[in-house]
């Protein structure tokens, strides 16, 4: 006896449920039909008026136009996701140094803006309207049919069957057009994808570039600092060693060692710095060779197995060296590793017809390895993106940790 007064309960939820529904897709419905009509159209007739005037104008009244068709369409993309579940990214190209007005008209995604300013009016309007429509003709049918039918109208049936079928619908219906209106709108306000390349290489370009001022100031203050400096003491000491060759000798002998060890030492200095900026075993012999050599120098013990039979181009060959030069030097500094492993070998993609040269550092060490902790594996991510190269992470607690680059061999 207890399973009717439940089934009977269920199914009243259930219709609540449904008739909540309903009602708050006409709710969203009615914001946003008057949202596309009564901000659309000024929008629209504003943005027509600043281009149409950038002759006489300068463009002054660019901006702020289309900062509001901007702000409006990130409305959208925001209502999308909160509504629908229509998950909409912004498109927006980084300004990278541009002026204002060439930043706003030189990326297609304000034209894409533009674009769905001007159908989201009739579209907006017409999918925001149809779910208050569909309710409120079936309240106003239903609820008709009482007086109709005490004024034995004849017609009074009629209300029941335009009104339940309406509200019956409206459940389904109402979201469903809430949820078109917002996959209309990511069809033309989320990101392409030239135009996400353009604005991953717009941001790779700024950051490489800051990456590599950053490298020249480096090599000027060790330059600076330590072989000038050692340079000018050579100098310096075979002055004083000059004038006293003939009165003392002896102190003219001493001067003259110093200046060998000091030439000695800025010689060292040099090296070390050619070899940071490019390694000498990587220009004459190649990748894997080069990389026996850092791990032949390596206090852990470090096995190299590289199948490489061609030798990338020398900018991407060298952005891959230093990448995994600065993964293994994070693991003799933070791991505790006993011992690590490169790999190197190439990897081709059949359907694409294109290949790319992957190396995995490999330790076996505590893990727990951050990429956002520290500039070096993130610079190392910078530079390999300008190759359309990335770098992924594995390092749990505990270990083991695998860092891996790649690098696309054309």
């Amino acid at each position: 006896m207890t399973g009717l007064p439940e089934a009977v309960g269920g199914g009243a939820d259930a219709w609540r449920a449904r008739g909540a529904a309903a009602a708050l897709a006409a709710g969203r419905g009615l914001v946003i039909a008057p949202v596309s009509l009564l901000a659309g159209i000024p929008l629209l007739v504003a943005a027509a008026l600043a281009l149409g005037l950038m002759p006489i104008t300068g463009g002054l009244l660019v901006p702020p136009v289309i900062s509001a068709v901007r702000g409006l369409a990130n409305w959208q993309r925001g209502i999308a996701g909160r509504w629908s579940g229509v998950e909409i990214e912004s498109p927006y190209l980084p300004r990278a140094g541009r002026g204002r007005l060439r930043w706003l008209l030189g990326d297609p995604a304000t034209w894409r803006d533009l674009l769905w300013l001007f159908t989201n009016v009739p579209i907006g309007l017409a999918l925001g309207l149809l779910p208050v429509t569909l309710v409120g003709w079936g309240v106003v049918g239903v609820g008709s049919v009482p007086g109709l039918a005490l004024s034995s109208d004849p017609f009074w049936p009629f209300g029941l069957g335009f009104g339940l079928p309406a509200l019956a619908l409206a459940p389904f219906v109402g979201p469903t057009l809430i949820r078109a209106q917002a996959l209309w709108a990511r069809a033309l306000l989320a990101p392409t994808d030239v135009g996400e390349r353009i604005s991953t290489l717009t941001v790779t370009r700024e950051r490489v570039s800051d990456d590599a001022e950053s490298e020249l100031r480096r090599i000027e203050r060790d330059l600076h600092d330590g072989a000038q400096a050692r340079l000018a003491a050579v100098g310096l000491s075979l002055g004083m060693a000059e004038d006293l060759v003939r009165e003392k000798p002896d102190e003219a002998i001493a001067l003259l060692t110093e200046a060998r060890e000091h030439s000695g030492a800025a010689l060292a200095e040099l090296r070390s710095l050619v070899r940071g900026i490019l390694p000498p075993v990587l220009a004459e012999r190649g990748l894997g060779d080069a990389l026996r050599a850092l791990a032949y120098a390596s206090p852990i013990p470090v096995e190299v197995r590289s199948d490489l039979t061609e030798r990338l181009p020398a900018p991407r060959e060298s952005a891959l060296y230093f990448g995994i030069a600065e993964a293994l030097a994070n693991v003799l500094k933070h791991s505790g590793a006993a011992r690590a492993r490169i790999d190197v070998f190439r990897r081709d993609d059949q359907k694409a017809g294109e290949g790319c040269v992957v190396a995995e550092v490999w330790d076996d060490g505590t893990g727990g390895a951050d990429l956002s902790r520290g500039d070096g594996l993130a610079g190392v991510r910078r530079r390999l993106a300008a190759f359309d190269g990335r770098l992924t992470l594995d390092s749990p607690a505990g270990g083991p940790t695998t860092v891996t680059l790649e690098v696309p061999c054309e």
